[in-house]
Order: C-alpha cells, then structure tokens, then sequence
C-alpha cells in the first residue's frame, strides 16, 4: 500500500514581494538607504569645503589638492563596479556594511594626513566605498520593494544624495570657524560607521539574492515570512523566481550587453556620463563663472544655491513619475536642460530670472540623475543588477572626472562665461538623443512606456 504525499506548495517570489504591504520593516529599509546616500553624498560634497582650509593650513598653492579631487573620483569608478560585482557575488547586505566601514574609517584616518601624497591616498580609498555603496543600496531596495512603487522608492532614497551634498556646508558655516575643518571628516567618518553597525543588525538580505544563491532555502521562507505576515507560509513552501538571465552569468560583466541589454547598457552608460558631466561641470565651475561675470562671492553662493535647490524639486518630481512613464521624463528633461544650462551665466538676465534659469537648469540635471538611478534599480535583474548599477556609476563618473578638466581648460582659453557653459550644454544634448534611443528600445521590448526586468532568454545570454 502506497501513501500520496502532498506536493509541497510553490510561491512565486515576485508574487510575494509585489504583494507585500507598507509595514515598519518597508519604513526602516527606505530610511537605512536614505542615511546610507545621505552619508556617501556628504563624503561626496565635503572635500569642496575642506580644501580651502586645508590649503590654508598648509600653505599649499591653488589647485595642489586637486589629484585629492581627481583620486576620489577615479575610487568610485573603481569601486562601482567592483563592489557592484561582489555584491551580486556575496549579497547586497555585506558589501553595503562593508561599504560603509570604509568611508567611515579611512575618513577618520584622513584628519591624520601629513602631506598631499596621504590626502590622495586615503580620498582615492574612500572613493571606493563610495563608488560601493550606491549599487548595492539600489539592489537592495529595489528587490525588497514592489513593483509599483520601486521605481518611486528608489528616487527618494537617492534623494539623500542631494540632501548629504547639501548638510556641510550648512554643517561648516556652523562648526567649521569653531572647531575647524577635521570637524566635518569627524561627521563624515563617525556617520557612515554608525549607519553600518545599524546595518548589520537591522538591515534585510535580499530575499532575491538567496533565492538566486540556491542554498538559502530556511533564510528565504524565514525572510518570506517576515514580508508578508499576512500569509500562512508553510514549512515546506517552495518559493521560485523566473529566470530574467541564466544562473550561469550572475557577476557575469558579459550578461550586461546580452540580449537587449547590448543596446540599453551603452545607452544607460552615455546618459549617466553626459548627465554627471553636466552636474559636476555646474557643482565646481559654476560660482567660479558668476563671480567672473561680476557677481560678488556672496552673491554668486547664493545664486549658485539655487541649482542645487531646483535639483532637489526635480528629484521630488521624477519620484511621482518614475513608475508610471519610465524614460520619457529623462528624454524631455535632457532637452529641457540643455538651453537652460547654457544660460546660467547669460548676461542681462534679472535676478529672479536668472534664479530661475539656475533652477531650472538644476531640475533637469538633478532630476535626470534621480530618474536614471531609479531606472537602473528596475531594468536589471536581479544576477547583474548591483553590476549593471556599478558599471553605470563608473561610466558617469567619467563624466564627473571630465568635467573638472575641461572647465580648466576652457577657463584657461580666456573665453566668455557664457561661452563656457555651451560645453555641458552639448553634453545635454547627447544626453537627449541617447535618452531617446532608450526610450525607442524600451518600447520595443516592452510595448509601452511603462519598463521593468529586462529578461534575457538563457541562449542570447549565454552567447554573451
């Protein structure tokens, strides 16, 4: 006599996730990401508030801390997608922690520096973990969140960014003529680290990743559980997920041009660098323009402060849009951007228009930057998404190296301010066509405006 056994029940993961409901544990993922950019974001602006005092202090000659500028930048390229390829490797949970100990502890270190040769050293080491953590804080969220609200998610986490660039010099003009200028590395070490050791006991694993490991079966039903408590999981439910890629290329850097991908990964990539070329070109060159077209140092803060605020509303805009029309938005603000960022420094503008100009010009540039971080967390699945994140960062961050450079260069030619700012202008508008062959290549593979996984068929992506 033979007994039946009851074939153990199969849960769809994606199933489970979109279904899961705002809870405490949604609300503390979002906030640990949030403080998780807003401390890679304040690491990222406070060297510019730095460097003077530091200069002064060692009575070092204009523009000899710049390899300390140029070290952190190539860091991040470096550690974007290194740590974006560990964190598809060994989970998105460790390489944020370890992420985060990085920045934290080498930036402490840094108050100790003697000489330049340090200072570029440890900036270039920090700039690996900062280049980490944002890949992985993506990853993360975006495969605990659901479907109709990732995209949205994902934006206002990194709005922390903006918020992080904004708090030293806020933070300095307050405690900097008290304490000096290591009290910004003692904020910006001892944040990180506190966020870290949060991390290690609040944060979730990706509930993708294990499932995608295969050897995680008891954390995966326990996790599923702790998702959704409203669902009577069985001990032995079998919890699967659609396969997006095959296993074989999760890491793999070849998975990211496979498929579709081989015409939406170098799209992605030129965007991130067009766009971060226009922004860094803005961040460090704009209040030097201003200032040579006749506006006082107080006057040109002030007015320059006006990017990074219409930054933070197009961030806020792109959060409520993201989910719904997908590139688009990225297409019409890369066009919106252009004649606007070459305007900044237009003569015989009023104050208020050219506040607006500014701002303007700040809402396309701060808001792309906020829809294409929201994009990557979508269009990648889960094997190559901290990768295929990481290699975009790094992409842009040649942008942001670039424009430094260039500025200089320009600068030194002796041209008219306004002439200046055509060079990230035409960036926007490389930004835009590329924008929109994105936009062309995500309608065709998804028929609308609306994007999610791409899904690479196991022979295109083993062909890769």
């Amino acid at each position: 006599m033979t007994l039946d056994r009851q074939a153990p029940v199969t849960i769809d993961l994606d199933t489970l996730v979109d279904g899961r409901p705002v809870q405490v544990s949604t609300i503390l993922l979002i906030v640990i990401a949030a403080l998780a950019l807003i401390s890679d974001g304040f690491d990222l602006a406070a060297m510019g508030y730095i460097a003077p005092e530091l200069s002064k202090e060692w009575h070092l000659a204009q523009g000899a801390l710049v390899p300390a500028f140029s070290a952190g930048i190539i860091g991040m390229m470096i550690g974007g997608p290194l740590l974006g390829y560990l964190g598809d490797r060994y989970g998105r949970k460790r390489i944020i922690v370890l992420g985060l100990t990085v920045i934290g502890l080498t930036t402490l270190v840094t108050m100790g520096a003697t000489s330049v040769t340090h200072f570029v050293v440890l900036r270039f080491i920090t700039g690996v973990g900062l280049g980490g953590v944002i890949p992985n804080v993506v990853a993360l969220v975006a495969e605990l969140t659901p479907r109709r609200t990732r995209g949205r998610l994902i934006v206002l986490i990194t709005l922390g960014i903006v918020l992080g660039i904004a708090l030293p010099g806020l933070l300095g003009a307050a405690l900097v003529p008290l304490y000096g200028w290591r009290v910004l590395l003692v904020i910006g070490g001892v944040l990180p680290l506190a966020i870290a050791l949060i991390s290690v006991f609040v944060l979730p694993e990706s509930i993708k990743y294990l499932l995608v490991r295969g050897d995680r079966n008891d954390r995966v039903r326990e996790l599923a559980r702790l998702l959704r408590p409203d669902l009577a999981i069985d001990p032995d439910a079998r919890i699967t997920i659609a396969a997006t890629v095959p296993s074989t290329s999760r890491g793999s850097t070849s998975a990211l041009f496979a498929g579709p991908f081989a015409l939406i990964t170098p799209l992605l990539w030129i965007c991130q660098a067009a766009n971060q070329m226009a922004n860094f070109f803005s961040l460090t060159w704009l209040p030097t323009l201003l200032q040579s077209s006749g506006a006082t140092t107080a006057q040109a803060s002030t007015i320059a402060a006006q990017f990074s605020l219409g930054g933070f509303l197009g961030g806020i805009v792109m959060m409520f849009i993201i989910d719904r029309l997908g590139v688009v938005p990225l297409v019409i603000l890369f066009a919106l951007g252009c004649p606007l960022v070459a305007a900044m420094v237009l003569p015989g503008l009023s104050p208020v228009m050219h506040a607006l100009v500014i701002a303007g010009a700040g809402f396309c540039v701060v808001g792309v930057q906020c829809g294409m971080t929201g994009l990557l967390g979508v269009l990648y699945p889960t094997p190559i998404r901290s990768l295929g994140t990481g290699w975009t960062q790094s992409a842009g961050r040649l942008g942001a190296l670039a424009a430094p450079v260039v500025g200089g260069i320009l600068l030194g030619m002796n041209l008219p301010a306004q002439e200046l700012t055509l060079a990230p202008a035409s960036l926007l508008a490389v930004g835009a066509v590329a924008s929109a062959a994105l936009a062309w290549a995500c309608w065709r593979h998804f028929g609308g405006v609306h994007v999610s996984e791409v899904i690479v068929s196991p022979i295109e992506g083993h062909r890769a």
